[in-house]
């Protein structure tokens, strides 16, 4: 499709190519361009061990087209590749991890270490929906003046174009104070072990100043965040939980409202880092907490009836949440039940008593849908109840439906309108979120203590949280040095007051985290970025300003330019 020609997208009328002004904005055709082919490469990274799934898609053809790139700036560049780079006994990757490493070499004595992924999360099924143009087509709407497309901010816009066209300008350059390090790297949104995590493991392995390791740097910039200055971010875990075995409905409910527990535990868990968010839009506490946000929810009934009484109720045949991804908030949860139409007609009704706004319920895709939720019932009917979907590092902006629906299915079944006997296999998905100062081997104890506890109750209950898939936080001090010169770089280029907070989301930087400069300080990592609160991060319309990304590469640029390792 060429440049001005438009396309209907549902009820918006989309174009491909922005008009001239707008390319303008966010660093010229090249910028677009290059978010365009990124975007339509799709790198999806799905991690589902519960369900045996993985995709990283298309990582070699992302690393060999940023190579590309990158050369045709002059920087120096390899492909460093997990799966071959790591010390014999490491990590095992079944499929290729390649980070592509390109270096601006000014001859200073100091150098910053920018950083991005180019991986994204995916697209589900369900989502699709509520996409009005092809998430992997980078789409421009007049109506909003915004990119859209999955990866157009998160990380493809913000931090690889950003980084790549900053780059560009600085290359042109004859008289740079410092050395740029530039690692684009894959598996950022699982948590980085074949990534970034991989890139420090490889460099703890060799002595602390040796010329090869790779995270070699003074500063660490990191364009994956908000238009502010972000002198932390959240650690994560991604914990999976199912009860071993069949076990009864009541059993499966039990363990989920046991780990939606925790969360008032992690929210104790407060930082000495403000949250952007309070309390203008949304988050609760003034400063970043810990979150425990269940994002995945999989029931399946065995094969057979109810049990002995209570074969008259209703059971539960299928309850999914509508997300692929462990960092994902579904929009909705899709509930099957089956039994007879009278006590499905109860069930109903019940949760119709019961659900409140935001939440809704709707008619979903089934065997033999209902046609309303009152009248006779077929003897299987699925409906739908939904929230609204989003980043799970951010739970306030979005309505989980996961912990509705498990409250919902405990009520009914004390209320014995749904048969609580009826056994099922299946499980559950934690988001663990932790503050920036916290380690993540004590978060997971804290979380260790509490879960033996529920143990007492549940013996069968288990769950999973292998080291690839958390990570501990990452914090500076809002007057550190480097933060105070990242701020004054984007405050000149904003024009006005930019502020410094804590990052509810992970990011690269808790891979730094006990990192040292060449000069033995620790090494500081500060994240920027152009996710502003219109982004939909995770979500389906994913889209960016492309005044915020051209915003990004002005700050990178600037930050270089006046860097000045401490003496």
């Amino acid at each position: 499709m060429g440049a001005g020609t438009e396309k209907k997208e549902g009820s918006m009328t989309s174009s491909s190519r922005p008009p001239r002004e707008v390319l303008e904005q966010m660093g010229g055709e090249p910028a677009f361009e290059l978010l365009r082919r990124l975007v339509a490469l799709d790198t999806t990274n799905l991690e589902d061990p519960a369900h045996h799934r993985e995709e990283k898609r298309h990582y070699v053809e992302a690393a060999r087209f940023l190579a590309e790139r990158t050369r045709a700036i002059g920087l120096e560049t390899r492909i460093w590749d997990a799966r071959e780079e790591l010390p014999e006994g490491k990590r095992h990757f079944s499929a290729p991890r390649p980070s592509v490493i390109a270096d601006l070499d000014s001859g200073a004595s100091s150098t910053v270490l920018l950083l991005a992924h180019y991986d994204v999360v995916p697209v589900p099924e369900e989502q699709l929906s509520r996409w009005q143009s092809p998430p992997h087509e980078l789409t421009f709407r007049p109506s909003s003046g915004r990119l859209f497309g999955r990866g157009s901010n998160d990380d493809l816009g913000s931090g690889v174009v950003g980084s790549l066209m900053a780059l560009e300008r600085l290359a042109k350059k004859k008289d740079l104070a410092c050395n740029v390090r530039l690692l684009l790297c894959p598996d950022e949104e699982t948590g980085g072990a074949g990534g970034i995590e991989a890139i420090a493991e490889h460099d703890h392995a060799l002595p602390e100043k040796s010329p090869d390791r790779v995270l070699r740097g003074d500063l660490a910039l990191i364009p994956d965040g908000a238009p502010y200055v972000a002198a932390g971010c959240s650690g994560v875990a991604f914990i999976d939980f199912n009860v071993e075995g069949t076990a009864p409905l009541r059993d499966h409910l039990a363990l989920g409202e046991g780990v939606l527990a925790f969360d008032a535990t992690a929210r104790t868990w407060v930082s000495r880092l403000p949250s952007p968010d309070h309390p203008d839009h949304g988050a609760p506490d003034p400063h970043i907490t810990g979150r425990a946000t269940l994002t995945k929810l999989d029931l399946e009934a065995e094969s057979g009836g109810g049990s002995g009484e209570s074969r008259s109720l209703p059971r539960l045949v299928r309850a999914h949440a509508e997300s692929d991804a462990a960092n994902q908030i579904a929009e909705s949860v899709t509930l099957t039940f089956q039994g007879p139409a009278s006590g499905l007609d109860a069930l109903f009704a019940f949760f119709e008593q019961h659900v409140i706004e935001p939440y809704r319920l709707v008619q979903s895709k089934g065997d033999a849908p209902r046609a309303s939720l009152k009248g006779s019932a077929p003897t299987r009917a699925t409906i739908g109840l939904v929230g609204r979907a989003g980043h799970a590092g951010y739970p306030h902006k979005a309505s989980n439906p996961v912990p509705v629906v498990v409250a919902l299915l405990r009520a009914s079944a004390q209320e014995r309108v749904l048969d609580a006997e009826a056994t099922c296999r299946g499980g559950y998905t934690l988001d663990l979120r932790s503050p920036p100062e916290m380690p993540g081997d004590d978060v997971l104890a804290l979380f260790d203590n509490r879960f033996r506890l529920l143990r007492t109750e549940l013996p069968s209950a288990s769950y999973q949280a292998p080291n690839a898939r958390r990570r501990s936080g990452y914090a500076l001090d809002p007057s550190h040095p480097a933060v105070l010169a990242v701020r004054k770089a984007f405050e000149q280029v904003a024009g006005g007051a930019v502020g410094v907070y804590g990052e509810y989301g992970g990011t690269d930087a808790s891979a730094l985290r006990e990192l040292t400069t060449p000069g033995g300080r620790p090494l500081p990592a500060i994240v920027i970025g152009s996710m502003d609160r219109e982004a939909r991060i995770h979500d389906a319309e994913e889209s960016a300003d492309p005044k915020l990304l051209g915003q990004v590469q002005d700050v990178l640029t600037r930050c270089i330019e006046a860097w000045r390792a401490p003496e």
